[in-house]
């Protein structure tokens, strides 16, 4: 046969590894926006001594003021809460292996088609719709994690020791002192688990 030029063999392995390259970078950018979303969750985490100020525990005198204190503390310390329902979750899940495999895979799964995979889905030579994609990623996993596997019921078990906690120190934390209104935002709830903006970053004290 005909022998490859160096020139055209050098042409090749360039071309290939482009290839290689290329196929990597949306994952790598799907890592560093997840990264970056964490980090700025986290920088906006309220202080602990602000959580574990002894003198600001108070058995409540009422139901009516047990809900009053924990729909304040809810509000402003919300992403600490959230940061702790995570550990609550991930707890769980760490100690159950086979949930672990589950869950794995679905965030494998979610990852791929929305953040990885450039080329949009067909079935045949139909595209796949991006409210049919959802769907279907949806009732899958649903399917996966309540049907399929013991996740489910993992889940519901952390959900429940992550809410009684937060309902125990929301309750009994006084929010008296607390700036109530620098937790309220025009985004709503979850507007802290929105991707940073350019100059803007959190900070604890």
């Amino acid at each position: 046969g005909r022998t490859r030029s160096p020139h055209r063999v050098a042409r090749d392995d360039d071309t290939a590894m482009a290839e290689v390259t290329s196929s990597g970078v949306p994952l790598m950018g799907a890592v560093n926006k997840i990264k970056d979303s964490a980090m700025h969750v986290f920088a906006q985490r309220k202080p602990m001594s602000e959580i574990l100020d002894r003198t600001a525990y108070q058995r409540p005198g009422s139901f009516s003021e047990a809900t009053g204190r924990i729909q304040k503390n809810l509000n402003y310390f919300k992403i600490n809460y959230f940061l702790g329902s995570a550990l609550v979750f991930a707890f769980f899940i760490i100690t159950n292996p086979s949930s672990l495999f589950v869950l794995a895979l679905i965030a494998a799964s979610w990852t791929y088609v929305y953040l990885v995979r450039t080329e949009p889905l067909k079935i045949g030579e139909r595209p796949v719709s991006d409210r049919e994609k959802m769907l279907g990623m949806s009732g899958a996993s649903i399917l996966a994690i309540f049907f399929m596997s013991s996740a489910g019921s993992v889940m519901l078990q952390a959900f429940g020791v992550a809410t009684a906690a937060v309902a125990a120190h929301g309750a009994m934390r006084v929010p008296d002192d607390l700036f109530i209104d620098d937790a309220n935002t025009d985004g709503g709830f979850f507007s802290f688990l929105q991707p940073p903006r350019a100059g803007i970053t959190g900070s604890v004290a």
